[in-house]
């Protein structure tokens, strides 16, 4: 028995000879780059019970169903069974709880130190951040990508007992402590953060869509400096009794979903056109209002047409037209070199779960007519933060970078553990090609959306979309509109995406329901950051732009309404194809800058 079995016989012994109880690790915390703590640990407890040394059986069960909302019956019954050493009782209850059940003096109740989750900025960063289960394991967000990190090492202590399990007098007790969990330094700055998600809750409120999401990164890094998305909930609330509700909420759809991207994807088609010699600011095109391809009728947003116009004013008009022609210029081949270089079809690697590579068409099956609508930004899905990461590359010299949320990871007594250093995954275009980018961009503002968009002493630059979607192959009648910007345009710190998925306001364009709201959190991030104005004398007359009154265009017929917002210098967005005005946006005797975009509905 000593020599065959004693090994094992002695861990049996040890095993009836003691009684232990787990001393739970705390979690890392998550701070953003400045040091904000956006999620953090404090100290709670595990409450158990030993049946063998509880004397007064239904007072203890009385106690622990009293203080701790738990119910007395099953309480009761784990009380009385003496089958088991101990039985848990409740986790993550308050240090006033614990003091309150102690003062009863009631023996056979135990308590294990433990820690509960909380998000002092409430809904906060709701898809990015994630949450927590009961017990301290990450769920869903960056919670559960880097849960191996912020998880800590369980201690426990070992106590002596006698045969009823109660502890015995000045034996040997055996205390192993925990070792805490790493925390997160985040690209995240909470204060951009909080611009982004005041402008967002704004544009939900005004504009009425399904779904509003916005992105702010550094083009120069990579680093996602924002990231929200709407509807959000309360981080320390998390509604886990309706599990559909809470899976499409917390879903981060800014890295999880795709959309078809419309004209903000004019930016990459014309910058790949230039780059790629078959296009250049000399050229000249023709818009009758539409393009033949394949025997179908491709139509620009402007059914008149916007007869003949330069390579800068086919971006600044969003001429359909003219990216129809740039399309078919660098053919299949080209096209769908330009969607591997710049990173479409394929996951951006970022650090966070549940990422979508995007639906690219098979170049197998893809016509002529779709190489044309892809040309726009049709025919083709991406996710946000592939768009984005896109852009970035075309404003800050044409290097695409992997994005990414953690800066660096340390442990509990600082020491750097892992540091994040940003990461060049490919050369979209060159670095002359990047310069005309954004000087036409920084013109799309000027002359196209500036009224919604420009801001007077500063240079920004920009691009609106807006896209039919498709329900089971056909045309849905919903909009998806959005704007992509940059700030300063000449040398970008800031690239800011912001999509509203089917808004039900008076408007459905990116210009009108996502720009106002971008400029928004460009205001913010000029004041947070102290930028000097680049044109101090644009401060004193309040811009570039002329303004005059809107006209009242209800009830005349379209051509009339076309020829009287064309005398007085305004573009026009026609819905529908009947030969009544019905509707515009602005009514009339609003103010509207000169130059900017109308919508009439007949």
């Amino acid at each position: 028995m000593q020599l065959i079995k004693g090994e094992w016989l002695q861990v049996r012994a040890i095993d009836q000879w003691t009684r232990d109880l787990p001393l739970n690790a705390i979690r890392g915390s998550i701070f953003d780059c400045n040091g904000v703590t956006l999620a953090t640990s404090y100290s709670s407890y595990d409450v158990y019970v030993r049946p063998s040394m509880v004397k007064d059986e239904r007072a203890v069960a009385h106690i622990l169903s009293d203080a701790l909302g738990v119910d007395f019956e099953k309480v009761y019954s784990k009380v009385i069974d003496r089958y088991v050493s101990e039985a848990l009782i409740k986790l993550q209850v308050s240090k006033d709880k614990v003091s309150e059940i102690k003062a009863s003096g009631l023996s056979g109740i135990l308590f294990s130190e433990n820690n509960s989750r909380v998000y002092p900025h409430n809904s906060m960063l709701t898809q990015v951040l994630g949450f927590t289960t009961i017990d301290n394991v990450g769920q869903a967000g960056l919670e559960a990508y880097y849960d191996k990190y912020l998880t800590g090492i369980n201690g426990y202590i070992v106590e002596e007992s006698d045969v009823k399990g109660v502890t015995i007098d000045n034996t040997l007790t055996t205390y192993m402590p925990s070792i805490p969990g790493m925390n997160l330094n985040l690209t995240i700055d909470t204060n951009i953060q909080r611009f982004t998600e005041n402008a967002l809750q704004k544009l939900y409120i005004e504009q009425k869509p399904k779904k509003a999401s916005a992105i702010v990164m550094n083009p120069n890094t990579g680093e996602i400096v924002a990231m929200a998305t709407l509807p959000n909930f309360d981080l320390n609330n998390v509604p886990r009794n309706d599990v559909s509700v809470l899976m499409e909420t917390v879903k981060n759809i800014n890295i999880v979903d795709v959309y078809e991207p419309g004209s903000t994807f004019k930016c990459i088609t014309m910058a790949n056109a230039i780059e790629n010699g078959v296009a250049s600011l000399s050229d000249t095109f023709f818009d009758p209002g539409y393009r033949m391809v394949d025997g179908e009728k491709i139509k620009c947003w402007k059914l008149t047409g916007h007869g003949m116009q330069t390579l800068s004013e086919g971006l600044c008009n969003s001429c359909n037209s003219v990216f129809v022609d740039l399309a078919l210029r660098l053919g299949k081949e080209g096209i769908y070199e330009m969607f591997e270089k710049f990173g479409f079809g394929v996951q951006t690697g970022i650090d966070f779960y549940g990422e979508s590579s995007g639906i690219i068409m098979d170049s197998s099956v893809s016509k002529t007519v779709d190489i044309a609508r892809m040309g726009f930004g049709q025919a083709v899905a991406v996710t946000p933060i592939q768009q984005i990461s896109a852009i970035c590359s075309i404003v800050n010299g044409g290097k695409l970078y992997k994005p990414y949320f953690v800066k660096s990871i340390e442990d509990s007594m600082g020491n750097i553990i892992s540091k994040t250093e940003p990461t060049v995954v490919a050369r979209t275009i060159s670095e002359n090609t990047s310069d005309i980018m954004r000087i036409m961009m920084e013109d799309v503002i000027k002359q196209y959306s500036g009224y919604y968009s420009y801001i007077p002493g500063y240079r920004v630059s920009g691009k609106t979309g807006t896209t039919q979607k498709y329900a089971d192959g056909k045309i849905s009648g919903e909009y998806i509109a959005s704007f992509v910007g940059a700030f300063p345009a000449d040398k970008p710190d800031y690239v800011i995406l912001i999509i509203a998925d089917e808004p039900g306001g008076d408007s459905y364009y990116g210009s009108i329901v996502a720009t106002p709201y971008a400029k928004l959190i460009i205001e913010d991030i000029i004041k947070y950051k102290n930028y000097a104005p680049a044109n101090p004398k644009e401060l004193e007359n309040g811009g570039v732009f002329e303004y005059i009154d809107m006209p009242h265009l209800m009830g005349l017929n379209i051509y009339e309404a076309l020829n009287i917002l064309d005398g007085i210098g305004l573009q026009v967005e026609i819905e529908g194809s009947g030969n009544v005005v019905l509707d515009q946006f602005p009514y009339a005797g609003v103010i509207v800058v000169k130059n900017g975009i109308v919508v009439v509905k007949t």
